[in-house]
């Protein structure tokens, strides 16, 4: 801990209690100086939550109720205020640390709101842990700015092979390496899932199996994880959050494609900094990086929506990859689609993303054996696969046997970031230019290229290395 604040912030299951109790209970903390509160739901009470907050400060005498007395004057009797909770910390000047262990079962009002004052105007020699499921209403970037912020987030907290080696070896199971590597490739890390693998072993070798051989424990997990994870959250929320448990990785726009939600921008970027949910591998890409949270979700996503909802999302993905250019990607959720379309799905109902689906053929391939890729997508995968070599170098785009109008400097420019998938709004704010600029970019490359649409502006561009 290096600033006066830290925020331990991470999914249900993901381990932030125990890993402050280890910590408190280390020598990182001095005997006597650490206080503990653990907050539920009668604590959006303020009056409650600040008095529960002054015995827990109490227990480790850093005041008494006397020395809060002297400094509620004006207050209900029996009641305590925020400034007389602070004014009875500052006669104190031993280094504190207080834990606020669920800090998300707080609502918005006063007795968040009381918290978070607290939290804000708290003396310097008080250092405080917030623990929670989503981000604290406070300025988190004015202190990260001024080096008073410490963050754990969720893949920090993660298990890393040894650390799950270490856990194995406590519960008495055999910790072998090739073991913790299924372990932690399936689990992601995730702590609620690392230690039920301590006493029930996974089995199989490659990623799709090991996920297969883990049903059991999405069957053990589910209830849990839709309770606390899943039905707390909004109901727009939970909706992409299913819908984008059949994808390796997704932008707003495939989003948008997938559900129809014009604030889908918005609501990744929650699920990504608000809750930590999401990975961002970009400014625009995002993906949900548990593959057990996932194999949970994608069940949840065919109980309540059906399995013809799943072939749709593949074929819709399949579809808006194929209009971006994208033709492997488009070639593989086609193949996933028609796969999940001839085959009913198991007990378990676990859909896995077309990366996975597709593991041991690719391994297949890279070994050089052959490998049946027949699909009934409009794209084949030996048209994905085999394209043209580029005749000109990307720096000088002009296509000489078509005569084609070079294009300037900023249209390449423009006309590398269409295969992404983005909206002329992101590509807009990602150059910071206005909207009319970027179109007005488009409309230029598509009369130089001579097509009317994205799809055929890409394709030629990748004919040509450029992208």
């Amino acid at each position: 801990m290096t600033g006066r604040l830290t925020v331990v912030i991470g999914p249900p299951g993901a381990g932030k209690t125990a890993l402050l109790a280890s910590w408190a209970r280390s020598h990182v903390c001095m005997p006597g100086h650490t206080a503990w509160l653990t907050l539920d739901t009668d604590d959006n009470d303020a009056a409650q939550l600040l008095a529960h907050l002054e015995a827990a400060l109490a227990r480790i005498g850093m005041m008494s109720p006397d020395s809060v007395d002297r400094f509620s004057s004006g207050q209900r009797e029996g009641e305590v205020s925020v400034s007389a909770l602070l004014n009875a910390v500052s006669e104190f000047r031993t280094p504190i640390v207080l834990v606020l262990d669920g800090v998300h079962e707080l609502r918005a009002g006063p007795a968040l709101n009381a918290l978070l004052q607290f939290t804000r105007y708290a003396p310097k020699y008080l250092r405080i842990v917030l623990a929670s499921r989503r981000e604290p209403g406070l300025p988190l970037h004015k202190l990260r700015a001024l080096g008073e912020l410490t963050e754990i987030r969720g893949s920090d907290l993660a298990f890393t092979r040894e650390e799950a080696a270490v856990l194995f070896r406590e519960h008495g199971a055999e910790a072998g390496e090739e073991r913790m590597a299924r372990v932690i490739e399936c689990s992601g890390g995730w702590a609620l899932a690392v230690r039920y693998a301590a006493v029930h072993p996974v089995r199989g070798t490659s990623h799709q199996s090991c996920l297969e051989s883990w049903s059991q424990a999405v069957r053990s997990c589910s209830d849990f994880l839709i309770s606390e994870l899943l039905e707390p959250l909004p109901a727009e929320h939970q909706d992409v959050l299913l819908r984008t448990s059949v994808l390796t990785e997704f932008s707003a726009s495939l989003v948008r494609a997938l559900t129809g939600r014009t604030e889908a921008h918005r609501i990744l970027r929650v699920l990504a900094t608000h809750y930590d949910l999401l990975d961002r591998d970009d400014e625009w890409t995002y993906r949900l990086p548990n593959p057990l949270i996932r194999g949970v979700l994608s069940r949840e996503l065919t109980e309540r929506y059906g399995w013809d909802e799943v072939i749709r999302l593949l074929r819709t993905a399949a579809d808006w990859h194929g209009e971006g250019g994208r033709r492997i990607k488009a070639a593989e959720y086609a193949r996933a689609a028609d796969t999940h379309a001839a085959r009913p799905p198991s007990d378990t109902g676990i859909v896995f993303p077309p990366a996975l689906a597709t593991y041991q053929a690719d391994r297949e391939r890279a070994a050089g054996r052959a490998v049946d890729t027949a699909t009934a997508s409009p794209v084949s995968a030996e048209e994905a696969i085999t394209r043209p070599s580029p005749s000109l170098s990307p720096g000088h785009f002009r296509p000489g046997a078509e005569d084609f109008e070079p294009l300037t400097p900023t249209e390449l420019d423009v006309l590398r970031l269409l295969p992404r998938g983005l909206t002329l709004e992101e590509i807009a704010a990602q150059r910071h230019v206005s909207l009319n600029t970027v179109k007005s970019q488009v409309r230029a490359i598509y009369r130089k290229l001579r097509v009317s649409r994205r799809r055929d502006a890409v394709s030629i561009a990748a004919e040509h290395g450029v992208i």
